[in-house]
């Protein structure tokens, strides 16, 4: 287990050099890995955060990363990823991780609606707040739960 924390780890480091491509493809395969996901947990604000990145490549498959922790985590992390996304609906998120963050959100609450129903008290304000985004991209976004 303390190998597997110490790969998740180093990737995550990587996340912001320039092989941030190379380091989410390996969080990708970490993720697949049995018992990754209270490491991939602890690492998922700097993977939502990736979302944003300038390069396609890396912000769609830090999406695709992103679902998988939540799928991994299980229906009972929400209240673990609330801080990542909270970070990742607010005003100083890009456009891009805006989007992310509420296709993450809306799959979250397809899987398990009754746990995240818990989250929506503190989840209602940051999307609301999305309707009146300066960003054309980010004002028709909203979740369909």
């Amino acid at each position: 287990m303390a190998a597997l924390k110490a790969k998740i780890d180093a990737n995550v480091a990587r996340l912001g050099a320039k092989d941030a491509q190379a380091a989410i493809e390996a969080l990708a395969e970490n993720a697949k890995e049995a018992g990754a996901a209270p490491f991939l947990l602890a690492a998922f604000p700097q993977i939502l955060e990736a979302t944003g990145n300038k390069s396609k490549a890396v912000a769609t498959a830090a999406v695709a990363v992103a679902h998988t922790v939540v799928e991994v985590a299980g229906p009972y992390a929400g209240e673990q990823l609330l801080p990542a996304f909270l970070q990742g609906l607010g005003v100083k998120a890009k456009p891009a991780q805006k989007e992310a963050t509420c296709n993450v959100i809306t799959g979250l609450a397809e899987r398990s609606p009754a746990s995240i129903g818990y989250l929506l008290v503190r989840l209602v304000s940051p999307v609301a707040d999305l309707t009146c985004d300066i960003k054309k991209e980010v004002k028709p976004l909203r979740l369909h739960a």
